[in-house]
């Protein structure tokens, strides 16, 4: 028996979200969870050390929550069940080889909406047991949605949910920037764009059977205005460009993950 259930190496904004969503859900206490972070501040209860050779050494669970770099130039021991990740880039082999893990590491995928309970996280499909993986789906779904898929997937994984946030703030961006431009105040223009993509997202939810092509032409009158729009974006072939930018991503993921 460890001393703790769960360990981080690493106490950045992540891991503070993903231990506010464990505490929220009653899944541990503070008490079953150590940190260790070279500045081991702000723990807010948690106990926490500079010490990664102790957390992962009294630890039932570990989980990486430092940036790939970083976790390539430090070197600890671990005697954990299991080797949770959510470092990008990096594949559970090379993790498994370097703690002396192999088969016992699993790689997560969250993205930063996990920061206010409404990330997408996907688990790689690896072959641990069903208590390890259902512990470790239970952590991710306090913070959102997780969802199981094959690790070699994870590089399609980053350019849909690991990067995707960047995409909706983009698009968002430029739909106030249009709705200033065309006669109305910043705070109004944000205000309208951002309950309109909510409500349009959970339209798309709430409609699972319903093709997108169909929600857009039902917002789309004939001879009417919205036409116009879609017009244009049609013309300038802008699902292309989002794919086409969507593979870019994916490729550097893939660049990142072969240099080792």
């Amino acid at each position: 028996m460890k001393k703790y259930k769960l360990g981080f190496i690493g106490y950045g904004n992540m891991a503070k979200a993903i231990i506010g969503g464990i505490l929220r859900s009653g899944i541990l206490y503070r008490s079953q969870i150590a940190t260790s972070d070279p500045l081991c501040k702000d723990a807010d209860g948690i106990f926490c050390t500079r010490d990664n050779d102790f957390v992962a050494n009294n630890c039932d669970y570990l989980l990486l929550s430092v940036k790939p770099q970083v976790f390539k130039s430090i070197e600890f021991t671990c005697s954990a069940e299991c080797v949770i990740s959510i470092m990008a880039g990096i594949d559970s082999e090379y993790i498994g080889k370097k703690l002396n893990m192999e088969g016992k590491v699993i790689r997560v995928m969250p993205n930063t909406p996990a920061q206010i309970g409404k990330g997408a996280a996907t688990i790689a499909v690896n072959g641990l047991d069903e208590k390890h993986n259902a512990f470790c789906k239970a952590i991710f779904d306090s913070v959102g949605q997780a969802y199981f898929i094959p690790e070699d997937k994870f590089d399609a994984v980053t350019c849909v949910s690991g990067s995707g946030p960047a995409y909706a703030y983009y698009f968002a961006k430029a739909m106030i920037e249009g709705g200033v431009v065309n006669g109305l105040d910043k705070e109004t223009s944000k205000k309208l764009t951002i309950d309109t993509i909510i409500g349009a997202c959970e339209m798309i939810k709430a409609n699972p059977d319903v093709p997108l092509g169909l929600l857009i032409s039902n917002v789309c009158s004939k001879g009417g205005t919205t036409i116009e729009a879609v017009n244009v974006f049609e013309n300038c072939q802008m699902d292309k460009i989002v794919i086409d930018a969507m593979t870019a991503c994916k490729k550097r993921s893939e660049e990142l993950r072969a240099d080792k």
